[in-house]
């Protein structure tokens, strides 16, 4: 179906071909009764002239040649190919409209000498319509063409920071679950085997294990504003970053491990400070999961004026796999880091050595954005 605009557009053209051709002198040039039946014609193609543009140049220019030919008053029913012309030069490259224009002049010559019978003589105001028209038609294309494909960059921009969100929060999510989960069981498991002989320790590794859960909640709640699209701040306290490494240092010393921090990486542009966090969080949660006989774990940050260097170790073995292996499995924890470390433009290596397993990360300090509070341990 075609479109209002265009309807509307091609009536206009059309009610001024009728009353161009009506204030014409009428005497020597009669308008009725196929004026009228040859301009409706040719408003009843430009109807559709967004979705056809080219056959319906072609169509238009037969009823408009008629019109002339039968000798119907001399009025502004060239607008009517003009509106078509224009159609067809807005909606390609300026090459095939140019040759879009050469066609229509030659088409319209011809028609002049069939109506006329005069020999071909060039008269520059008989085609400078069509000039003009095949002017504002390229201009106006590529006007369109340039805003469209802006828009397609922005949606694509769009795009790819909701992935980069999506990405983000998922990210997020797991390491939450992750960390909260390992500590919640391996505070269960300890008070399952003390309740019967040490009540005591058995009621504070279940204080643990609320703590753990509160923290997890806390985190969970921040991230499931952003979902909504809250707008609000969890502020410090609730955002991931060096100021909570004591609750990864408390976590830790809960499940066995002792957690130490060395280095004073002063405040954090917010993606590095929330990254590092992450990386420590997750280090010490593998630990606790997969290193047989760990007992501490050894963060050492390392700062210069344009770089940051993480490096933590342990002394645990590689836990047993189901299948009977030796080696770390990777999941999705170490995976997720490295895609947080390499979309700031760092790097990460996750190597075991003979005295445990090692992450080293360095990461670029030129993110923008408010610097985050730093932590001295």
């Amino acid at each position: 179906m075609p479109t209002v605009r265009d309807v509307a557009v091609a009536l206009a053209v059309g009610a001024a071909a009728v009353v161009g051709a009506l204030v014409a002198d009428p005497s020597e040039r009669p308008f009725l009764p196929w004026g009228p039946v040859l301009i409706g014609t040719a408003v009843l193609l430009l109807c559709w002239r967004s979705r056809f543009p080219v056959p319906v140049l072609a169509a238009v220019m037969v009823p408009t040649a008629l019109y002339y030919w039968l000798g119907h008053p001399d009025g502004p029913a060239a607008l009517l190919v003009a509106l078509a012309v224009y159609t067809v030069a807005s909606r390609v490259s300026w090459r095939r409209a140019v040759l879009v224009g050469l066609l229509v002049v030659l088409a319209w010559t011809g028609t002049e000498q069939l109506i006329t019978g005069l020999p071909p003589q060039l008269h520059l105001d008989h085609y400078s319509w069509i000039v003009v028209t095949v002017a504002l038609g390229v201009a106006v294309g590529a006007v369109r063409r340039a805003a469209e494909a802006s828009a397609g960059r922005a949606e694509e921009r769009l795009a790819r920071r909701v992935e980069q969100e999506r990405l983000r929060i998922a990210r997020d999510v797991h390491d939450v679950v992750s960390h909260s989960l390992s500590m919640i069981v391996v505070q269960a498991g300890v008070g399952a085997h003390v309740a019967a002989h040490r009540p005591e320790e058995a009621v504070a590794s279940l204080e643990r294990i609320r703590d753990a859960g509160t923290d997890a909640l806390r985190e969970l709640r921040g991230t499931l504003a952003l979902l909504r699209e809250l707008g609000t701040d969890p502020g410090p306290a609730g955002r991931p970053g060096l100021a909570r490494l004591d609750e990864v240092v408390r976590a830790g010393r809960a499940a066995g491990v002792t957690v130490t921090v060395s280095g004073d990486p002063g405040p954090l542009p917010p993606e590095p400070d929330r990254t590092v966090f992450a990386l420590v969080r997750e280090a010490v949660t593998n630990t606790v999961r997969h290193a047989c006989g760990a007992t501490r774990v050894q963060v050492l940050l390392d700062r210069d004026a344009e770089r940051l260097r993480i490096r933590v170790d342990d002394d645990g073995a590689p836990g047993p796999e189901p299948g009977g292996g030796r080696a770390r499995p990777p999941g999705q924890g170490l995976r997720g880091l490295t895609e947080r470390v390499e979309s700031l433009g760092g790097t990460l290596t996750a190597t075991p050595h003979p005295g445990g397993f090692a992450l080293h990360a360095v990461l670029p300090l030129d993110a923008p954005g408010p610097a985050s509070g730093g932590a001295q341990r």
